[in-house]
């Protein structure tokens, strides 16, 4: 694994003459915010313009903060997102819109009302705009010490949300998210400083319908940096920070015109590399597997759960039209073990299983079984 990001370092020094030409259009430092509103992730459905209403101004009060996920959009048409939408719906465990979730977690929409909360974890972070006829990569680090130890549960969530999104139709969104990345790649431990960061390339903006131009309106769009999760022997978990800001513009730039040294961004890169490549190692050895097949028997799976650390299994989903008579038992299966079972089933086409799982140290997951049409035993 070494070896590989000394070959891919070795590889890249000749880009640095291409490097020397970026800029950095845009950058803004954050402090911690020490509070914030409530985080009210709102999951768009039919009939839903009153809540939505209601919600957008509660949040242009500053009394909750606003992600309107845009599901059911490539059915509606208009150039609105929602594979993220789709995603975190089922990461929340919701299957009806319109929905919301407060503070990380599903609750009813009836639950939503002005709040703030405290945060307990500080974090320091920085936005950087660069590329060099335009932007082409979004830099986002943030800085924090850990004031406990972390659970294995705790996540950073990154969400870009545009403003003001108007679609194809003509149709307006506030607060609509264009991008969503959840991230575990940090130390857990107890008084640890952390340098985390996220650099994002234009071909996944564009991909996302982020276009930041020249950024002279890149304050068309937000960043939303939120932590769930909880401390060591916590009984619950909750959002202990949420950081927001606008993308700040070309005509806030403390210096337009400064060239990013190759050098500095080349150990940066190397830096990043190596916590990336550390992470992916723990991920490797410690995420589960989840196998199965079609059985000789009527209808019947047999599926297999190989764990490489400790992973708690939560909640099991079946793609629309498939049925089971049973479920896969919730239960914590220690390390290194494999845990088999079978399932009869009744549906047609391809069968698609959901599996939610908490791996320790690594978080939520969900675990994917996709076997093709069974034969016919007739």
């Amino acid at each position: 694994m070494r070896l590989m990001v000394f070959a891919i370092v070795i590889m890249m020094l000749p880009l640095t003459s291409a490097i020397s030409n970026l800029t950095v259009y845009s950058e803004a430092k954050y402090e911690n915010q020490d509070s914030a509103p409530i985080l009210v992730e709102f999951f768009h459905g039919a009939n839903d313009d009153s809540i939505v209403e209601d919600f957008e101004t509660l949040d242009s009060r500053n009394e909750i903060t606003l992600l309107h996920w845009r599901t059911g959009a490539d059915e509606e048409g208009g150039g609105f997102p929602d594979d993220d939408a789709n995603s975190r719906l089922m990461y929340h465990g919701l299957e009806t819109t319109p929905s919301v979730a407060i503070n990380g977690f599903a609750e009813n929409i009836s639950d939503v009302k002005g709040q703030t909360i405290d945060n307990e974890v500080e974090i320091d972070w920085t936005i950087q705009l660069i590329g060099s006829s335009e932007v082409e990569l979004l830099n986002i680090t943030a800085t924090w010490t850990n004031p406990q130890t972390l659970n294995g549960a705790t996540q950073l969530h990154l969400f870009i949300i545009e403003t003001n999104a108007v679609d194809s139709k003509g149709r307006e969104v506030k607060n609509l998210v264009r991008d969503w990345s959840p991230s575990s790649t940090f130390y857990f431990s107890n008084n640890t400083t952390n340098y985390w960061n996220s650099t994002i390339s234009y071909d996944h903006l564009d991909g996302a319908g982020i276009n930041l131009g020249d950024a002279s309106h890149a304050d068309d769009f937000e960043i939303i940096l939120v932590m769930v999760g909880g401390f060591e022997n916590d009984s619950f978990n909750r959002v202990l920070s949420l950081q927001r800001a606008k993308m700040p513009t070309y005509w806030q730039s403390v210096d337009n015109g400064a060239i990013l040294a190759p050098a500095i961004f080349l150990i940066g890169v190397i830096l990043c590399m190596g916590f990336i490549v550390q992470a992916e190692r723990k991920r490797e050895i410690g995420l589960p597997k989840l196998e199965g097949s079609w059985t000789s028997e009527q209808d019947v799976i047999e599926y297999r759960i190989i764990t490489g650390f400790s992973v708690e299994i939560k909640h099991m989903k079946l793609k629309e039209g498939w049925k089971s008579n049973g479920r896969i038992k919730l239960e914590t299966l220690p390390e290194k073990t494999t845990k088999t079972g079978k399932l009869k089933v009744t549906g047609e086409g391809t069968f698609s299983l959901h599996l939610s799982v908490s791996v320790s140290g690594l978080g939520d997951w969900i675990l994917d079984l996709n076997l093709p049409a069974r034969e016919s035993n007739d």
